[in-house]
């Protein structure tokens, strides 16, 4: 896949990665990678001694890009709700997240981005010289996300897609990092 990677710990037991340590960034060289192995590897056993561990997961690093965090829960009366927020900082700071409800329409994932009060930022007129996200491609993902997690609301009771990396406009968008935790039994 080329230079720069990333690494990630893989294992179940062990779904934050990053609190864990168990993650290593921007590796430009075999020698970074081997490194990073043997420290990844130190820090998920540290972290959580007997975890189960399948192995080290070696990723593109995505290009830098307008971060959103994009998930499902699903209530056991209600059923599944999807929210939709500004990612990376943003997410813990400013708390500005959307809920609907599956399966959304393309319309319906609009009218959740349009409501957030960080809008502006993917719109490209919330950040001097920054130009639009591809908010087409954010749509289609909404969308597409929410007719999965209705399709599945009996098998999976939660995904966290942390982030969902927005390039601009016509340059699409690429998920970094997901959580998905199936139902009990």
């Amino acid at each position: 896949i080329g230079y720069p990677v990333a690494l990630k710990i893989e294992s179940a037991d062990i779904p934050h990665k990053t609190e864990a340590g168990a993650i290593a960034l921007r590796l430009t060289s075999d020698d970074d990678v081997r490194d990073a192995y043997e420290r990844v590897l130190d820090n998920a056993r540290r972290f959580k001694p007997g975890a189960q561990i399948s192995g080290v997961l070696v990723q593109e690093m995505v290009p830098e890009g307008r971060e959103l965090i994009l998930g499902m829960t699903t209530d056991p009366d209600f059923g599944p709700a999807i929210a939709v927020g500004l990612g990376g900082v943003f997410v813990e700071t400013l708390r500005d997240v959307q809920i609907g409800v599956p399966p959304l329409s393309e319309r319906d994932a609009r009218a959740m981005l349009e409501r957030l009060r960080g809008y502006p930022i993917l719109e490209g007129s919330g950040a001097r010289g920054a130009a639009p996200a591809d908010l087409a491609a954010v749509l289609d993902i909404l969308a597409r996300f929410s007719h999965l997690c209705h399709d599945l609301r009996a098998d999976i009771a939660e995904i966290d897609i942390n982030p969902l990396v927005v390039f601009e406009r016509g340059k699409g968008a690429k998920v970094v990092d997901c959580l998905i935790v199936p139902t009990s039994g």
